[in-house]
């Protein structure tokens, strides 16, 4: 996609799932790569060996991104490394079921904060420099639950929601210079969903109207589509990759 090549890409939760196809995506396309994650170096390895084929610059930088230090410190050393951050995806996520009345503030706190707060932490960290260098791409991972509401994911469906209003609101504060967009997926088999067992992917599947679930590749295709030159015209937007389980317009 133009406008892609040679631009510095920091994508957060990038070793698996919708996550790996982003990077791999854009090191396809000719990004230089910041790969993050909390697994071990080790863990992450074949992801990055994976995006190096495309012969592009690429690195693995193990941070919580519920930790402003470890942020900040990921920050310094992609700066060190590639230079200006160009494009920033807000992937970082995590999924696990729990009915509100059995909820604890630990479960509802660990959701808030791997989600808006890793959101939050690592957009605030580009603003300025985005700024001086005149343009950037901010791209948030929200969910089609954000609009539906599910239960069991009350925690998850909320902090995806703040995803969307975080969007746009920094679209707004920040524009013309930079465009922060969102993707909101529907169903997409990654391990995270996997993890909820067959049966639960092929009730998910048969509730879309396309029958069946995204694959990660589809997704990232939207991510892309947005830091390309294609994207231009759009701040403040969410696409919906999600079989039709939203319907907007």
């Amino acid at each position: 996609m133009e406008g892609i090549r040679g631009k510095n890409v920091l994508i957060t939760g990038a070793n698996k799932g919708i996550g790996q196809a982003i990077a791999l995506g854009f090191a396809k396309e000719g990004a230089n790569v910041v790969i993050n994650d909390i697994c071990s170096e080790n863990e992450a390895q074949a992801t990055v060996d994976q995006a190096k084929r495309y012969g592009t610059s690429v690195y693995y930088y193990r941070a919580d991104v519920t930790n402003r230090q470890q942020v900040q410190e990921m920050h310094l050393f992609f700066k060190e490394t590639l230079g200006e951050v160009h494009v920033l995806v807000n992937n970082a996520g995590i999924a696990k079921a729990s009915l509100v009345r059995d909820m604890s503030d630990e479960q509802w706190d660990q959701m808030i904060k791997v989600h808006l707060y890793g959101t939050f932490y690592n957009s605030r960290e580009v603003i300025a420099s985005m700024q001086a260098f005149g343009s950037g791409k901010m791209i948030n991972i929200s969910s089609d639950l954000a609009s539906l509401g599910v239960e069991e994911f009350a925690h998850y469906s909320a902090a995806k929601g703040g995803i969307i209003s975080l969007t746009k609101s920094l679209a707004r504060e920040l524009a013309p210079l930079i465009q922060v967009n969102a993707v909101a997926p529907g169903g997409t088999l990654t391990d995270i969903l996997t993890s909820f067992g067959e049966n639960y992917i092929e009730e998910e599947a048969a509730s879309y109207p396309l029958k069946r679930l995204a694959t990660p590749e589809e997704i990232a295709q939207s991510v892309l589509f947005l830091a390309s030159t294609a994207g231009d015209f759009y701040t403040g937007q969410v696409l919906n990759p999600n079989g039709g389980s939203v319907m907007n317009g």
